[in-house]
């Protein structure tokens, strides 16, 4: 045992008047009385009231004295050492995820842990500095080596259970780098996950809970001239059977229900067909009473695929032509001369030949411009072609050779897409809200086209440039980023969240990924004048990291459950001291009222 206030002991010398009290003669006076009866009491009480007489036993000084050194203790503030926790740094590790807001008895995992951090911090030693960091997608340092406990206490209790994974790799990473220079120091990871990490005391408290556990895994959906087939992954994450209801909403309308029955770990595809085409929202929910109701519901977006409008300008050619009205969703649309002020296209195509001054209102492809500036003067006829790793080559074999090119100039908006020797001759990327793929060589002077890739190569640079009036990316898992397609013309951009609150987003913020944070459907609104395009998009769990929780062995968890009691640092007895203190007074009182 020690103690955090040990100065508090120079208050025993109040003990001193206390002992006095007892030795020195009480004053009386004389009274006369009718009878003697009660003579020989009245001589005790004289004896006893004798001044520096011998100190006998008396019962109400002992408990005085002892009800004294009892609040004394407690001013000092005892505590029992325990032998797995340093006094120097204390690094607390929460366990913010998805699975930690399952069930444990009558709370969640994260409820619990983050009660046991908080009587972790009480009970460390004033001079003790707590670092707090929440393990979520990505470690986040919520209180760095503070030693103000009432804050770090405050800070903990603030903190709130998200929907995303845990990145356990990153937060061990970032443990290491903290504790490298130091040697007083321990780490107390509350989580409903094994961990192992090759770092001197670190402590894990596992926290866990109910086992029973569905998910919906995925959905996903085919078209075809019965209108739309959705397919739903259901997955028995428990070791028992299970038997539930699985129902279908079309746009918020329940449209379909179908009981479930699952064996333990083990998955089940679900159809529901004769879906109307027109649907946009399609949502799964399974009716049980489980260890995580997150995962129990399950948002898909259907993508709508309307008829693009595109513009070829060109003198002629046939190979592109053909592998552009490949595609059934594009409506293509042709002249052969440069015209100025065009406009009302989804899709530009500049094939050798661009007006001055290019439309603003649809996405474009540039391919061997003369007159433009993007594109160097000099042409080169030989050199080694490169395919860096995009979307435009994802499913395209480099079988093809160049009779001359121009390389694209450097600009901070292109993406180099084909090299040669280094040099970009395709490139790719947004201005000003307009998507561009800009080609340094003409399809005449390469035998491309008699490949049997090509019209792989057109429609990538099609789903490209096309995807602009609508989400084109519409299911993410929560906690990813999602790149939002903005219109061109686009003066403003919100997005309501599942919540209904709404949040507006500047353009330039807007060009970087979008986090979802929570689960269910999103809506994306962009202004252009009077217009407002509307899209969605859902966000879902994670399940295949979150939904599956650790099947242990009684013995594992039994050994979890051991190395979890050894966090628990230094423990006060001060409210003990202090209980018993007032219990003797009580006791001290009774004494008292009887004695009289």
């Amino acid at each position: 045992m020690s103690f955090y206030s040990p100065i508090f002991f120079l208050l025993f010398i109040g003990l001193v008047p206390i002992i006095i009290m007892y030795l020195l003669k009480k004053q009386h006076t004389e009274l006369t009385i009718s009878s003697n009866y009660l003579w020989e009491k009245a001589l005790r009480d004289v004896e006893a009231n004798r001044p520096w007489q011998k100190l006998k036993k008396n019962l109400l000084l002992i408990l005085q004295l002892l009800i004294f050194s009892l609040a004394v203790f407690a001013l000092a503030r005892p505590f029992i050492f325990s032998n797995a926790i340093s006094g120097g740094h204390t690094i607390i590790v929460l366990d913010t995820s998805l699975s930690m807001q399952g069930k444990s008895k009558d709370s969640t995992r994260f409820d619990i842990g983050k009660k046991e951090g908080e009587k972790l911090i009480e009970n460390l030693r004033p001079d003790s500095r707590v670092t707090i960091i929440a393990m979520d997608a990505t470690p986040n340092i919520i209180l760095n080596s503070t030693k103000d406990q009432k804050l770090a206490r405050k800070k903990l209790e603030e903190l709130k259970p998200s929907n995303t994974v845990d990145n356990v790799e990153e937060t061990i990473s970032l443990l290491k780098a903290m504790v490298k220079d130091e040697e007083d120091y321990s780490i107390l990871v509350f989580t409903d996950k094994g961990i192992e990490a090759d770092i001197d005391n670190l402590f894990v408290n596992y926290i866990d809970g109910e086992e029973k556990n569905i998910a919906i895994d995925n959905i996903s959906h085919s078209i075809d001239k019965n209108g739309i087939t959705a397919l739903t992954r259901v997955t028995n994450y428990s070791d028992e059977d299970v038997k539930f209801d699985l129902s279908l909403y079309v746009d918020n309308k329940l449209s379909d229900v179908k009981e479930i029955s699952l064996p333990p770990r083990e998955s089940n595809n679900i159809y529901w067909q004769g879906i109307h085409p027109n649907v946009g929202i399609i949502t799964v929910e399974a009716d049980i009473d489980d260890s995580l109701k997150e995962d129990n519901i399950r948002y898909h977006v259907v993508n709508p695929n309307p008829i693009k409008k595109a513009l070829l300008m060109t003198k002629g050619n046939v190979f592109l032509e053909k592998a552009i009205s490949l595609n059934n969703n594009v409506e293509l649309y042709k002249i052969n001369e440069a015209s100025e002020n065009i406009e009302g296209y989804d899709l530009y195509i500049f094939d050798g030949m661009a007006p001055e001054k290019l439309p603003t209102d649809g996405n474009i492809i540039m391919i061997n411009l003369e007159n433009n500036e993007l594109f160097k003067a000099p042409v080169v006829k030989f050199g080694e072609l490169k395919a860096l790793n995009d979307e435009l080559f994802k499913y395209v074999n480099l079988d093809f050779s160049l009779s001359e090119a121009r390389y694209i100039k450097d600009a901070d908006w292109i993406e180099p897409v084909l090299l040669i020797d280094d040099n970009t001759v395709i490139g790719k990327g947004q201005k000003d809200n307009q998507k561009m793929i800009v080609l340094g060589f003409d399809f005449h002077h390469t035998d491309f086209p008699l490949k049997i890739d090509f019209p792989i190569f057109v429609q990538s640079m099609l789903d490209y440039t096309l995807n602009i009036g609508i989400q084109e990316k519409t299911n993410i898992l929560v906690g990813e980023g999602l790149n939002l397609n903005i219109l061109p013309k686009t003066e403003e951009i919100s997005i309501i969240k599942p919540d209904g609150k709404k949040e507006m987003l500047s353009l330039s913020l807007a060009l970087s990924p979008y986090t979802a944070q929570e689960l269910g459907v999103y809506k994306i609104e962009q202004r252009i004048g009077e217009e407002l395009p509307i899209s969605y998009f859902a966000s879902n769990v994670n399940t295949q990291h979150e939904s599956m929780y650790q099947s242990m062995t009684n013995e594992e968890r039994e050994e979890m459950a051991q190395e979890g009691k050894k966090v628990k640092g230094e423990r006060s007895i001060s409210n003990i001291l202090l209980l018993l203190a007032i219990l003797i007074l009580a006791a001290e009182w009774v004494v008292y009222s009887r004695g009289n």
